[in-house]
Parts: structure tokens; sequence; C-alpha cells
């Protein structure tokens, strides 16, 4: 059954509209929105107009007849728009009822369109104009023109994203909303930075993770038992001279490991990537965009699963994998864990009783189940496991690039700080440059001769408004161990895990700066209030209507997204944020990372079929509105 499955949706995929069908435009935009820096710059804009009539035309608005069609507008995220052109099925599909116009914008600083910033000559400290804020006001200049264009009264807007798209289109109907009249933010992670973040949010994300590999996702609950002592099992059993040569063999090292901590710090990096990908289809979308290209399969989590969902015959002996304090027993294999603490008799076991013991049986087993990420060329026939442990992958898989990796790259080091202090950035609703403007480089023309990676927009960003998100795990909770980050006691606060307050010596200003790359600041502040002054925190989101904030319950990112106080990736699907209902957080109980945004499919399950009706039922209620409003003006 799965050639002729893979061969149809190949065939539905060729029908699907795509960038072929954009007329591709070049809007001229400002470099800066919010001071006297002159110049423009060419920013990207697929179009599609084919449906865009008035709204009588369209079956969802039957009773507008001399008004616009809705402009359904996709916030760019870090990404080339085309990603989002070829994905977004949800704009895609639901246009044609509405006789809405379709535009994808590009996110300012691409690499495409930034040469006219950062390329020679040009203007001084470039990249401080790569910031959310200065995004935002690109697609309200956009979406100015084309209401001027439109021919008639103000065209409803809704503004779709996913990811860091999803926090975009959140964040412009939150700060602009006689713009946008209302969003669909999908997989929005806004409520994970240190000053949003909660104590018992802190391993949301992994218990996501986890919720994918258990029968909660489909997958065998074998599979998780599995999991949960692996780690603990093949460090404390394979960790000496002979356990690490024969581990070398049994998973197939390209080269002999040094450490047992590489291979399992190898192994747990993918379980993120295969979570944030869980698509009930075959997919390339995060491979292509936080990897070396590929197909995964249909449910890869599930997959990944098969290999790990049999008895490998260890016994917990005493204590409780959830207070991570317990004693395991594989054959003549005994571990102790004691938070993070580990405890064996593994270096005294000789050969023969190693592999009677199975541990070997589960290491193999485990590489076989990361293959379906490591392997989703089909053509390795060896790994190469890294020399250094890998910190905890985060990559984000829509989006092109981690934002916990970003906040791994942007690291304090003492030998990079600057010698004279810099205030922090002052907090004000008014301030919309004002993270850029932060211990700055001297005013000097950025002057780049260079190909710009893809992850330059995102690397930007991340370094100019301090956007890291925060996470921990191993904590009982899931099935990762130790517990991670490092340090992390058992009487953690936010505070232990985020770090110590006011601004720290960064890296990225530098490393930026020393490819003729100016503008982003040397420090970090791991607190900084920027984003949730500008763009409000917990207590305020329910002051805002018409937002849909949805995630899927298996997608990482879930654990960091916007729900009410009592709410959460496991609580019901549609989680009303304020008092009329108007804005809610949505659960897709069975979604990846923002499935409710792609196209359908006939492997779809219940929830995203569910997800996107209501989404429809929201977009017309807020068009209704918007049209409604225009009729009390031109009558009042």
């Amino acid at each position: 059954m799965g050639a002729p499955r893979a061969s149809q949706e190949h065939k539905d995929a060729e029908k699907r509209p795509s960038t072929e069908n954009c007329t591709w435009r070049n809007f001229t935009q400002r470099i800066d929105h919010f001071g006297a820096t002159e110049g423009t710059f060419p920013q990207r804009l697929c179009i599609y107009d084919h449906w865009w009539r008035r709204a009588a035309s369209g079956e969802e608005l039957p009773r507008h007849k001399t008004s616009p069609g809705p402009i359904f507008f996709y916030t760019g995220n870090e990404s080339p728009v085309g990603v989002y052109v070829n994905q977004t099925g949800l704009m895609w599909e639901l246009a044609p009822s509405f006789g809405a116009l379709i535009v994808f914008a590009e996110h300012r600083c691409e690499p495409s369109s930034v040469w006219k910033m950062c390329g020679q000559q040009a203007v001084e400290d470039c990249v401080g104009y790569c910031t959310s804020a200065q995004a935002l006001a690109d697609y309200a200049a956009i979406i100015a023109e084309l209401q001027a264009t439109s021919g008639g009264p103000r065209a409803p807007v809704v503004a779709f994203g996913g990811s860091y798209g999803g926090m975009l289109a959140g964040w412009m109907r939150m700060k602009m909303p006689e713009v946008i009249d209302g969003a669909i933010a999908a997989s929005a992670p806004i409520w994970q930075l240190a000053t949003t973040v909660t104590r018992e949010s802190l391993d949301w994300p992994y218990q996501a993770i986890t919720r994918g590999v258990s029968s909660f996702g489909g997958a065998s609950e074998r599979c998780v038992e599995n999991l949960r002592v692996a780690w603990p099992l093949i460090e404390g059993g394979l960790s000496s001279t002979l356990g690490l040569s024969l581990l070398s063999k049994r998973v197939h090292s390209c080269e002999p490991l040094q450490e047992v901590k590489q291979f399992t710090a190898w192994a747990q990096e993918t379980y993120f990537l295969l979570a944030e990908g869980n698509y009930p289809f075959p997919s390339s979308y995060i491979p292509t965009a936080v990897g070396e290209g590929g197909t995964m399969p249909a449910w890869p989590m599930r997959v990944a699963c098969e290999p790990l969902s049999r008895d490998f015959g260890f016994r917990v002996e005493s204590g409780e994998l959830e207070k991570v304090h317990y004693t395991i027993r594989m054959g003549d294999l005994k571990v102790t864990v004691h938070w993070d603490q580990l405890h064996s008799n593994g270096a005294q076991l000789n050969e023969k009783q190693l592999h009677a013991s199975g541990i070997l049986e589960l290491a193999a087993a485990l590489a076989d189940s990361v293959a379906v990420w490591y392997n989703v060329s089909k053509t390795k026939t060896c790994w190469d496991i890294p020399a250094e442990p890998s910190s905890p992958a985060a990559a984000e898989g829509t989006d092109d690039q981690s934002l916990l990796q970003s906040m791994k790259d942007r690291g304090p080091h003492s030998s990079d700080f600057l010698e004279t202090p810099c205030a922090s950035c002052p907090p004000c609703a008014e301030c919309g440059g004002c993270p850029v403007s932060r211990c700055s480089s001297q005013k000097t023309s950025c002057n780049y001769t260079g190909t710009l990676p893809k992850t330059f927009a995102w690397t930007s960003i991340v370094c100019n408004e301090d956007l890291s998100q925060v996470s921990a795990r191993g904590l009982g909770h899931d099935f990762y161990w130790p517990p991670w980050p490092p340090a992390i006691q058992r009487n953690y606060t936010v505070a232990s895990v985020v770090g110590p307050k006011g601004l720290q010596p960064g890296t990225c200003g530098k490393d930026l700066q020393d490819q003729g790359l100016r503008g982003a600041p040397m420090t970090t502040d791991l607190w900084s209030t920027w984003l949730t002054a500008y763009y409000g925190d917990r207590a305020n989101a329910s002051q805002h209507r018409n937002i849909v904030w949805s995630n899927g319950a298996l997608d990482p990112w879930s654990g960091m997204g916007v729900y009410p106080p009592s709410g959460g990736p496991t609580g019901p699907m549609v989680q009303e944020m304020n008092v009329d209902g108007s804005t809610i957080a949505l659960v897709l109980d069975l979604g990846a990372h923002h499935l409710d945004l792609m196209f359908s499919d006939p492997a779809d399950p219940p929830c995203a079929h569910a997800a996107r009706e209501i989404e429809r039922q929201r977009i017309r209620q807020w068009c209704e509105e918007a049209y409604q409003a225009q009729d009390d003006k031109v009558y009042a």
C-alpha cells in the first residue's frame, strides 16, 4: 500500500498552487520606519489575484456586493518566501470561496533583498534594521498600498503565519488592529521567553516530543518506555574502553567513539526535528529547512519507534522514573540514577556480559530509530557522530533554524565583552527600533561582498531582540536524561534556568561585524524585557480580539505557545482566551508544526479538518465585522 499512496500524493502535489502561480513583484520598502535613516530596498512579494473580486463573488461573503474581497496576507518569516508559498495550503484552499487576494511577503533581511542594505557602500549599521518591529511596519506599508489600489472601500485583511511567522501574525494584530482584522497565528512560540515562561511550562516542549513516541501519538507505549531508560543504560554500560569499542561497531559509527555521550547526545538531537515534522503524510518541509533535504515518511515518530517497540529485558529494581531516582538492571548491568548522577558497574563487565545484557541491541535499535532523520537521504552507510556532544537541537522546522540553537550561538564569552558599559534598552511602547541601538558598533557603513546564508535574517532578529526561548528537559516528565540545562537542580526555578540578569557579553554582533555586517549589539540580555514591553505579556493576551493561536500537541513548539491561564497543549481543542471568545487557543491533538496551515491531505487526522473549519468560520466572522464597520461609517 505504501507505493501507491506516495504516487498519489506526488500527483496531488503536482496540482497544488506553488511559486509558479505567483505574480512576483519587488515592493520599494523603506529601510527605516522609525528613524531618519534614508534609503530603500526591494522586498519580494508573491501576489495571486485570480480570485480577488467583489466580495459577492465568493460564496462565503455574498451580501457585500460592492466591497472588495479580503486580503489573505502571509507575514513572511525567516526563510525565502517561496517556502511558505509552496506550503501554506490553507490560504490557497480558502481564497476561492472568499474571493480573496493572496499575498506572501518576504521578511526583510533575506539574502535575496538584503544586499541593498548590507552590500558595498550600504547604510550604516545595516544589521540593526533587521527587527520584528521593522518587519511589521514593512507589512503595514505593503497593505496600505494594496488598500489604496483596490478601487473601493477598505478590504478586510487576515494575517496568516506559522512559527516565527505566527508570532508576527499575532503580534501584528495586537499592535496594528486597524490594519489587520484577524490573525491565524499557528505554532507561535511567544510564551517561552524569560519574561513569559513559567516553571510549569519549562519542559512542555519535551513533553510534546514524548507524546509523539507514546500511544498518545499513535506509537507503541513500549517505545517511550525504552527511550526513558536507554540514555542512562547506554552511558552507564558502555563508557569503558571496551564498551566504546563495542558501541562504535554496533551502531556503525564512521570513526571510533571517544566518549559515550557523543552517541547519546547525537541520538537525542533528532527527536525534536522528527517531532516538529511529524506529519501524517511524507514531507520534505523540515529536512529541506534545517537539514540536507530529502523526504521524511508519514508519521516519522511512529516509524522511528518501530525499532524500539520490543522488550529489551531491562527492569526497574527500585525508585521511580518520574522522580529521576531509580535503579535499573539489564542482565548483569546495573545502573543507578539520582537526578544527574549515575553509578554503574558497566566498567567491570566483560565483553560476554555486555553482549548478554542486551545493551548493545538497545543501542543498535536507537541508532536505527534516529536513522529516520539522519538517513533521510537513504545514502548513509555509517554515522558521522560529532566529536563533541551537541547541545539540544530545537530546529524551527518550517522556519529554517532553531530558536534554541540561536540561543546557543549567542552564548556569552567574556573576551568579547565591551570595555565600556552601555545602557539596556528602555522598554517603551513607542521605541520601535530600540533593541538595535543597544551597544551597537561604531557608525560605519556595511560592506559585505560575500553570499549571505539563508539563516542571516533569523540570526539578525535573534541577536537584535534577544529572542531566546527558555526550556528544560529530563525533569521526570519526558523521556530525556540527564536533566538539562547543565547543573539544573531539583528545586529549579525559571531564574536558575535562564541565568544571570543584566547585560552579558555576547558573540553574535562581533561575528557579524567581522564579516562587514555592522549594527547588531555586542551584548546579550537573557532577561530582556523588550519583546514583552513592545508586544505584551501573558497578562494582556486576553485584551486582544480576533486571533487564533493554534498549536499541534505533538509539536515541541506547542509547549511555547499561547493558552489561557488554565489551558495548555493537553487541554480541550478550543480554549477561549477572552470573555467574548473572539480570541482562542486551538489545539490539534495529533498535529505537528502548524499542520493546520498545510495543504489538506487524505491522511490528515480529524483534528486537522476540525481546526481548518474553525479557522474558516473565524475568518468569515472577521470579514463580516470589517464590512459591517465600513457600513457603519458610511451611514454614520
